[in-house]
């Protein structure tokens, strides 16, 4: 059973503190530029979906995997990984809350009625 999770990354600004345009321009060819087309592909197959905040130097997905572990290996592969500050937030289906939502008022529903 797959998982998914909330996945936002946020670009740690002393990276590029003090760099001049020529290392800027080769950490972006070197570091950027592939994790942005190792996350495109990911997008391509099906396993994320979103991108990059407009504007910014951030990213937000779901990524769709089968377990905590898979999430740290996918983002630890990423270059840029080290270089930014990682969110990651579990998601619990929509039917996965109507049905436990279903439960519990039936479970207080049972409480009153044994009173």
């Amino acid at each position: 059973m797959t998982m998914h999770y909330l996945v936002t990354g946020e670009m740690i600004e002393e990276t590029l503190a003090g760099k001049s345009r020529d290392e800027t321009a080769m950490y972006v060819q070197r570091v950027v530029k592939p994790s942005l087309e190792a996350l495109g592909k990911l997008a391509e197959e099906g396993k994320i979906v979103g991108g990059v905040v407009a504007g910014a130097r951030d990213c937000a997905f779901i990524i769709d995997v089968e377990s905590n572990a898979e999430v740290g290996r996918l983002l630890g592969g990423l270059a840029f990984w080290g270089d930014n500050r990682w969110s990651v937030t579990p998601l619990q289906s929509f039917q996965s809350v109507l049905d436990q939502s279903r439960e519990s008022a039936q479970a207080m529903q049972r409480m009153v009625v044994e009173n």
